[in-house]
């Protein structure tokens, strides 16, 4: 269909409308002549005025504007607070360019004073646009008293709140597995996650874990998309119902792999050596031709001890399970081998185990996403999604006769909405409230709001 501008006369009748509006005080007086009328209030979802309106806002705010002039004919007194989101990461993402710096370390290094200074000063830079676009979409607003997030009355009422919450015993520290932006230096809520993902094309590895102690010198399969992961290792988990098969690799056929299983990169195993992995998996991991040993579930195998990926990384401490094959119930044959690798810090699943299991809680990884001072390999300093870090760990694999397998894995990887860099799952301190406690209020009340459509109260939100 051809587009067609919208005739002067539409946009004339609009413009006219407006200016007679502006001129008799339509919205102040649909609020005076409502003074006793029940109130339906309304704040705006506040807009963050340093970063110019889209196409989107118009939609957001033609949906709303409806419900509020609804409300109003209803026979309510309807409140439209106009609101300014001044805090946060887009603000001091704008600061940032400004001053040519970037990230936590640069903004401390130039001054936390200052660096405000320059936040405040551009945080209403697009606040004329806004209020033109919303006056031209008829959107009515009370930009004449709006709530501002950085005003003393707004920042004393998120402290109210937050004392509120604590005096009813619901505040509390915790340490567990959250997604991270080492850049900002933030976490992410699972709702700002879903914002950012990418399809990316990453090295994804199969490692040979050593064991100790084995009669036949055997080596335990474990593929991961996250190599960075690697030097903070601590155990193997295995299905305990899964069949795990133990195989001894033959002679390799001319060209050094077997038809149909191409290899990229260094790697691989020798004749005669064995392997161990998920039974089922065994067609699509192995690229050698191989001859089955034995047949045993992955309870048999929990307890083997194998050694450390990067010795020094991690200290035992008096952890007795360090680097060793543990049970563990998220473990499936879908991919991989069958065997998960388990890096305490860096994964939900692996955190849990961790604590059940008493294994170390140490991080390899500092907050600015570079691994730490104590793990070998050249990789200290190194930030862990630079492709030298990979060719660093990948390198440090083959030279330890650790590396089976590499392929490039095509998988959906979170990033930061702000800065568009990945995201890493830490373990980091935070504060939370303990929402488990009033679950039950919030879904009953959950219930008895009217959502429009009714489906994303029965989906989104009470999920």
């Amino acid at each position: 269909m051809a587009y067609r501008p919208i005739p002067e006369s539409v946009t004339g009748l609009e413009e006219e409308i407006l200016h007679r509006w502006d001129e008799e005080g339509t919205f102040g007086r649909s609020l005076a002549q409502r003074e006793a009328a029940p109130d339906f209030v309304f704040f705006e979802g506040p807009p963050t005025a340093n970063g110019r309106p889209g196409v989107h806002h118009i939609l957001a705010r033609t949906i709303k504007d409806l419900i509020a002039r609804y409300q109003t004919m209803a026979g309510h007194r309807v409140t439209r607070i106009a609101g300014w989101d001044t805090h946060g990461l887009p603000v001091e993402l704008e600061a940032e360019k400004e001053l040519g710096i970037s990230g936590k370390p640069e903004i401390e290094a130039h001054g936390i004073a200052e660096f405000n200074a320059v936040c405040r000063r551009n945080i209403f830079t697009y606040k004329d646009e806004w209020e033109r676009l919303s006056r031209r979409i008829a959107y009515w607003l009370d930009y004449e008293r709006p709530y501002v997030t950085c005003s003393p009355e707004y920042i004393e009422s998120v402290w109210w709140a937050l004392a509120e919450i604590d005096r009813k015993g619901l505040l509390y520290r915790g340490h567990r597995v959250v997604p991270y932006c080492p850049r900002c230096g933030t976490g992410l809520s699972s709702h700002e996650v879903a914002q950012g993902y990418e399809d990316v094309r990453e090295p994804a590895v199969t490692i040979k874990f050593h064991l100790v102690d084995d009669p036949d010198d055997a080596r335990i399969l474990s593929w991961t998309t996250t190599p960075w992961t690697l030097p903070g290792n601590l155990a193997l988990a295995v299905g305990p119902d899964i069949g795990y098969a133990r195989v001894r690799i033959l002679e390799a056929p001319a060209g050094g792999t077997e038809p149909g299983r191409p290899h990229q990169g260094p790697g691989g195993a020798r004749p005669g050596e064995v392997l161990i992995l998920a039974e089922s998996r065994l067609g699509e991991v192995l690229r050698h031709p191989y001859e089955v040993l034995a047949r045993l579930e992955g309870r048999e195998l929990a307890g083997s001890r194998y050694e450390p990926l990067f010795p020094g990384a991690v200290e035992r401490g008096d952890s007795e399970t360090a680097w060793t094959v543990l049970e563990a119930d998220f473990v499936t044959v879908d991919e991989g081998t069958g065997v998960v690798h388990t890096a305490v810090m860096y994964g939900e699943d692996d955190y849990r185990l961790g604590r059940e299991a008493g294994l170390p809680m140490q991080h390899t990884v500092g907050e600015d996403g570079a691994f730490l001072d104590g793990v070998p390999g050249g990789l200290a300093g190194r930030h862990v999604k630079e492709p030298d870090t990979e060719r660093a760990i990948r390198d440090w694999l083959v030279s330890h006769d650790l590396l089976y397998a590499r392929e490039i894995y095509e998988h959906s990887y979170p990033h930061c909405w702000r800065c568009e860099s990945a995201l890493l799952y830490m373990a980091r301190h935070s504060w939370y409230i303990r929402t488990t406690a009033v679950k039950d209020r919030l879904i009953q009340y959950n219930r008895e709001v009217a959502w429009q459509p009714p489906e994303i109260g029965r989906g989104r939100m009470g999920e």
